[in-house]
């Protein structure tokens, strides 16, 4: 019997999500194939469908000028003529799996997005946005020592376009739906508080 490679990913994340869930004190079940959800979990009395999604790896997304990494879920819920897939009533929460990590991020069914991208916790601090934070924290300190923009140029080795970038009064943090969020932040203790 052949199965594929990505069949395999789907099975692996389903059979480590139903004993991360049983682990965390939770009744869980796997279905069978062609249902909507892929677990059944009993917490407590309350009976809540869980759809599995599972990557194997991070994958590069361009970034600017540089290449970075996100875990990155395609949930993919519509169907056939546009119509929902996984609705409120057929899917509770989302277990999103990654492979490399053994990691789990849970969502209610409310909260996903067709497409989601999750920082990778172990780069936490390299990405574009992370870095411009830290220089624009070195560039605030040095002006606020009295060095002169070309004095911060020269001594963080940044061209002077930036250190006047870096000392205006802006600030650079993303925000909305756009923030980006790491993969970690998402537990199963917080996703059951909001069903």
């Amino acid at each position: 019997m052949s199965i594929s490679k990505e069949m395999q990913i789907g099975i692996a994340g389903e059979h480590l999500a139903c004993a991360d869930i049983i682990l965390k004190g939770g009744v869980a079940f796997l279905t069978d194939q062609g249902l909507p959800y892929d677990i059944i979990i009993d917490m407590h009395g309350k009976l809540l469908k869980c759809q599995v999604k599972t990557t194997s790896k991070p994958r590069s997304v361009p970034q600017r000028n540089k290449e970075t990494f996100a875990y990155i879920f395609n949930i993919k819920r519509h169907g056939k003529k546009n119509n929902k897939k996984y609705t409120n009533e057929i899917v509770d929460i989302f277990a999103l799996v990654c492979l490399d990590t053994k990691q789990i991020a849970y969502i209610k069914n409310g909260d996903v997005r067709t497409t989601m991208n999750f920082r990778v916790p172990s780069l936490r601090g390299t990405y574009y946005d992370e870095q411009g934070a830290k220089l624009k924290s070195q560039v605030t300190k040095l002006r606020e020592k009295g060095l002169s923009c070309s004095e911060v140029s020269n001594k963080l080795k940044i061209k002077m376009s930036s250190v006047y970038k870096y000392s205006a009064d802006v600030d650079i943090s993303p925000k909305g739906n756009n923030s980006p969020v790491y993969f970690d932040e998402f537990s199963f203790e917080k996703c059951l508080e909001k069903i």
